[in-house]
């Protein structure tokens, strides 16, 4: 009467159909965006200064990223926000990007202006 048990057949991988954008030269370092993120993405990026004189915030372990938007909706001046991909990756290919715009998915950890 035992019933043999099904195998189980892995996921595909997730595919994140947003990717991550982050105004550095916006933001304040008031930190609510690392204290929301549920998977530890964001820190402080200890090494630079921003035009207001804070560390901005920088994706730390982009792949954990989920895309739940907790980061977009906290952040009082809206120095990070989730951007569909194909959009984000034109402006990041043309160059249409402000001073400081962070796209951890595309550079690394780098900005545009570091890039060239």
């Amino acid at each position: 009467m035992s019933k043999a048990r099904k195998p189980i057949t892995p996921k595909p991988p997730r595919t994140r159909q947003k990717v991550l954008v982050i105004l550095q030269e916006h933001c304040k370092q008031c930190e609510l965006c690392i204290a929301f993120c549920p998977k530890n993405v964001l820190c402080f990026d200890e090494t630079k200064y921003n035009r207001k004189s804070y560390h901005p915030v920088t994706a730390c372990d982009i792949e954990a990223c989920v895309n739940c938007g907790f980061c977009e909706m906290i952040c009082p001046d809206m120095a990070i926000f989730l951007a569909e991909k194909e959009d984000a990756e034109e402006a990041y290919k043309t160059g249409a990007m402000e001073e400081g715009t962070l796209i951890p998915e595309f550079m690394g950890k780098g900005t545009v202006e570091e890039e060239e």
